[in-house]
């Protein structure tokens, strides 16, 4: 069974694995996971679009959207999106997990940069310019909740909880990053490729892995602050502060004691 279907730049192309796609060579390739997004893919897609045809990017970037066959209108959505040159659909049948579909987006982007972030406009697109402005400097720029001048607007338990939790992660791990948890970053698509990543993950904890072996590697990593958006539309995949709890706290200390 065909587990992949890309749709864009004219073609579509059935595949068993998302790595032997390659279309054309760009500066910059933005990784948006979806599922069930019906309500906002459409709407942040224009908005990125909007945003980067007012940078030095204009021209040069790419979006692609790794969905993981959503039951609403999405799968549909994302393929008249992908009949506009700069924009692909890929389409997950099997595969499942936003750490996942963010690698097999990575794997066929064909930007130089990759920037990744959420669908649900928790992410606000107004700042990728500033995110930009340190790619030439940086292997690794994270947009953060929690340094100075980030936050997030969201109920007052998910932040106070999740800003503990990611300071106890952190210290664990032996990292200064503040912002472990998110998906709002932007990597050399070359040495993102080399980390040696090994573990699967449910929620955001495959942030903790990527900046493990980002340190263990000397890479260069830059946080920059952003203010977090609680999503209006849609539901959340996050699950209860509980249960993503145990999932980070259980990464944190697979990392810091694995052989």
């Amino acid at each position: 069974m065909v587990k992949y279907i890309i749709n864009g730049h004219g073609k579509k192309i059935s595949s068993n694995s998302p790595s032997l796609v390659s279309i054309n060579h760009v500066l910059l390739s933005v990784v948006i996971p979806t599922f069930n997004e019906e309500k906002n893919i459409s709407k942040l897609a224009h908005k990125v679009k909007e945003v980067l045809d007012n940078t030095n990017f204009k021209d040069n970037y790419e979006l692609i959207v790794v969905d993981d066959n959503s039951k609403d209108k999405t799968p549909e959505i994302i393929d008249q999106l992908a009949k506009n040159s700069n924009f692909i659909a890929l389409h997950r049948l099997k595969d499942k997990g936003i750490f996942s579909a963010v690698v097999d987006g990575i794997k066929i982007a064909n930007g130089k940069f990759v920037l990744t972030m959420d669908a649900d406009f928790s992410h606000p697109p107004e700042i990728i310019p500033y995110i930009l402005s340190y790619s030439k400097d940086y292997d690794i720029v994270s947009a953060s909740r929690f340094i100075k001048g980030g936050g997030m607007e969201s109920p007052f338990i998910r932040k106070i909880g999740s800003k503990i939790l990611n300071r106890i992660c952190g210290i664990i791990i032996g990292l200064k990053i503040r912002d472990l948890g998110g998906n709002f970053r932007l990597f050399n698509r070359k040495k993102f490729l080399e980390l040696p990543l090994r573990y699967d993950s449910v929620f955001g904890e495959f942030g903790f892995e990527i900046f493990y072996r980002a340190k263990k590697l000397s890479y260069r990593v830059k946080e920059v602050p952003f203010t977090y958006h609680f999503r209006k539309e849609g539901k959340s995949k996050m699950g209860n502060l509980l249960k993503y709890g145990m999932a980070y706290l259980r990464r944190a200390f697979q990392l810091r004691f694995e052989r």
